[in-house]
């Protein structure tokens, strides 16, 4: 059932962009396309180009000020199949915001770190324009279906989004020109890109639909890790929304987690083996994360170490490895082991190829050593003193 949204209107006046406000009839963007999983692949193509432009109007409307809040939630599919950005300031707007709190969708479509250049505030909107674009392609099935040369350029342009290649984009406007052109009308299977989408995409919507909105506190410390198929998560999601007073323990998210994994693996099929290892490698992620936390705060430090030492190789996103490196580093320095502390900092430079906060700690962490290493040369000295 449509409804009424709080929008933003463009209005491109030569070079400049003049901004007003809507109240149009629609669809959040992550409802429609619960109710409408085969669109046309134009269609489908035509938003991304869509979204693309509202950002970059957006922007030259607030004179490069970030819209930073897109995600599903944010964005309205009118009765037109025009797409819109919602107005976060909007008190009209007031409940979709709080479904934009979840900490799910804060995980999985706001840059967790945002860049300490100048350009940060359009890496916070390049980051949700490509998780959304991921997205939009995991839970639908065009029609025709992405050609494998399509699905390679689309996670191209999602991997510059995130920032999951050394070359990001400098511009909104890049992104609309690397985007395919629609060709052919050939079906093709379901490739390696589709099945890694469709299992990011369940376990954005696990985590999503578990949260209950009852209480603001237990969204902050609830984490789902479920890999219910799809239409299950779509079912449960509307169910939660009419029921609001559902929660579930940690040791129900273990479980639900624990037997999903087991029928996968009892399917013994390749598609479901490699459903297994990507569910599995980012269930690790986040339980070590939580360890990594509780042992430091219980100061169960060599055990913190290590957790933090395995984030740092199986993480994929700069801003993690780079916050897990920092807390393995600082608590190495805390022990004293700063040959220890430098290493790991040499290791965080390679894999991240840069990082101010890095390097700071790294020439702090050099200056330590080599002053416990003179304190520790007149220490022998003054025992061979004492001997003679």
């Amino acid at each position: 059932m449509a409804e009424m949204y709080e929008v933003f209107r463009f209005i491109d006046q030569g070079t400049r962009c003049r901004q007003s406000m809507d109240c149009v009839e629609g669809k959040l963007l992550v409802y429609y396309l619960r109710d409408n999983p085969e669109p046309e692949k134009a269609v489908l193509f035509e938003w991304f180009r869509q979204i693309g432009k509202n950002l970059e109007q957006y922007r030259r409307c607030r004179n490069g000020k970030g819209y930073l809040y897109l995600n599903p939630y944010s964005i309205v599919v009118t009765e037109e199949e025009r797409i819109c950005l919602l107005d976060p300031d909007s008190p009209e707007n007031e409940a979709v915001m709080k479904k934009m709190q979840l900490r799910a969708v804060r995980e999985h479509f706001v840059k967790p770190v945002l860049s300490r250049k100048s350009g940060g505030r359009l890496s916070a909107d390049l980051f949700g324009y490509g998780k959304t674009m991921q997205f939009m392609l995991a839970y639908t099935e065009p029609v025709p279906r992405l050609t494998r040369l399509e699905e390679a350029r689309m996670m191209r342009v999602i991997d510059r989004c995130v920032g999951n290649r050394k070359k990001g984009y400098e511009d909104l406007r890049q992104v609309e020109k690397d985007l395919p052109e629609i060709h052919g009308t050939g079906v093709k299977k379901v490739g390696r890109m589709r099945l890694f989408l469709l299992c990011a995409a369940a376990v954005i919507l696990a985590g999503i639909t578990i949260h209950t909105a009852a209480e603001q506190g237990e969204m902050e410390e609830a984490e789902l890790q479920s890999a219910e198929e799809d239409k299950e998560l779509l079912n449960r999601q509307e169910s939660e929304e009419e029921e609001t007073d559902q929660v579930y323990t940690a040791e129900e998210y273990a479980d639900i987690t624990s037997k999903k994994l087991e029928e996968l693996l009892l399917e013994n099929t390749a598609e479901g083996n490699e459903r297994v290892l990507i569910l599995g490698q980012e269930l690790e992620r986040d339980i070590l994360r939580s360890l990594a936390a509780a042992y430091e705060r219980e100061e169960r430090t060599e055990e913190a170490i290590c957790a933090y030492g395995r984030l740092v190789e199986i993480e994929e996103r700069n801003e993690m490895i780079e916050s897990a490196g920092i807390r393995k580093m600082k608590l190495e320095a805390g022990q004293e082991q700063y040959a220890a502390a430098l290493l790991t900092g040499e290791e965080l430079l390679e894999k991240l190829g840069e990082s101010e906060a890095v390097q700071e700690l790294v020439g702090e962490y050099r200056e330590r050593q080599g002053e416990e290493e003179q304190n520790e040369e007149q220490t022998e000295k003054q025992t061979e003193e004492q001997k003679k």
